[in-house]
């Protein structure tokens, strides 16, 4: 069974309705248009929701509804019932402050493999890898050996080499689990762009998931 995410980008603006000069929030572009319904690096990272193995301190967990939801995004979330869970929202300004170079928490490390090249640099060939060619590197056999033993079994930065090959414990950082140029990026360049006219803080991400 899967997780998926649900949710829209709000704006604060006038509306109908409204006195002159007044504001309130309302829909602006629903989240199925723009986002991938299932991305678990990117679900974990930024809501905590579906990180199993607690690797990140989540920027927005837990918020449920915001103060002032519109009437439209409250009535869609309900609908959903007792199947809704992780409801959460995010400012554009704290996404804009979101520091994506942010390292993933210390008992996080995993096993990266790189390609090192005639000239000496390396090119990451898998940025996680548990394979039979790691284990001949290492010494160890990845069939009794579970990947969950890394942080306590190895310093990150260590490292082994096998011909071309070179492995090493690193920890991720924001924006290995959500790439500038990955799937979140419409997400974020329509924030940005409503942002322009309603300001960073009248743009927010209200979302909630469902399995």
């Amino acid at each position: 069974m899967g997780t998926d995410i649900h949710g829209w980008i709000e704006c604060r603006t006038w509306q109908e309705g409204l006195a002159p000069g007044e504001t309130a929030w309302c829909p602006a572009v629903d989240l199925a248009m723009i986002a991938p319904a299932r991305d678990y690096d990117a679900f974990a990272c930024l809501f905590g929701v579906r990180d199993l193995a607690s690797h990140w301190r989540p920027v927005a967990a837990g918020r449920d509804l915001p103060p002032g939801t519109s009437a439209p995004v409250r009535a869609e979330r309900d609908s959903w019932g007792g199947a809704a869970f992780g409801t959460t929202w995010l400012s554009w300004a704290e996404a804009r402050a979101i520091d994506w170079d942010e390292p993933a928490l210390p008992r996080s490390t995993h096993i990266a493999q790189y390609h090192r090249a005639p000239d000496g640099t390396l090119g990451l060939r898998r940025p996680w890898v548990w394979s039979r060619a790691f284990a001949r590197a290492a010494g160890i056999n990845t069939l009794t050996t579970d990947p969950s033993c890394v942080p306590g079994r190895w310093p990150e930065g260590t490292q082994w080499e096998s011909g071309a090959s070179v492995f090493r414990v690193e920890r991720s950082r924001r924006r290995d689990a959500v790439p500038p140029d990955g799937t979140w990026g419409p997400v974020w360049a329509i924030m940005g762009a409503l942002a322009c006219v309603h300001g960073d803080d009248g743009v927010r991400l209200v979302v909630w998931f469902d399995e």
